[in-house]
């Protein structure tokens, strides 16, 4: 192997590790992405300001330091995967609809949505969306 191509390998080398590099390091962090994510799921429906930004928040309040955690959820905003593809997005939205009053409001699309605190089964001021308290028996069609 002759030395110019030798250097032009290395070149070459160290620009294809060097500049994924630092575009991931330039670009914006996890809670970014994960409110982006929220906005382009639920884009039909009407939330609160601000609401979306502190679920996230709560949501990601302990942050892991994990670099591949941070780049698998940059990689599922700029490649589009869908819910069905990714657990930890399914997470994400299931737990946003969860901790806001959606259901209390019988999934009406036409108001808007707030947020009330970050769903937990056990201390959650969200009730179960399938309890009889929000659909009682009698308003329930047999399929």
């Amino acid at each position: 192997m002759k030395r110019r191509r030798f250097l032009l390998l290395i070149g070459v080398g160290a620009g294809g590790i060097a500049i994924p590099a630092s575009a991931y390091f330039l670009s914006s962090t996890v809670k970014e992405y994960a409110v982006l994510l929220i906005k382009r799921e639920f884009h039909y429906l009407k939330m609160e300001e601000g609401s979306v930004e502190k679920y996230v928040n709560d949501y990601f309040q302990y942050p892991s330091n994990n670099l591949m955690e941070k780049l698998k959820w940059k990689a599922m905003y700029y490649l589009n995967i869908r819910p069905d593809k990714a657990n930890s997005y399914f997470e994400l939205l299931k737990y946003y609809l969860l901790s806001t009053d959606f259901f209390i409001n019988k999934a009406d699309e036409t108001k808007i949505v707030k947020y009330l605190g970050l769903y937990s089964p056990y201390k959650s001021p969200v009730p179960n969306p399938f309890s009889f308290v929000l659909y009682p028996p009698d308003k329930i069609r047999e399929a």
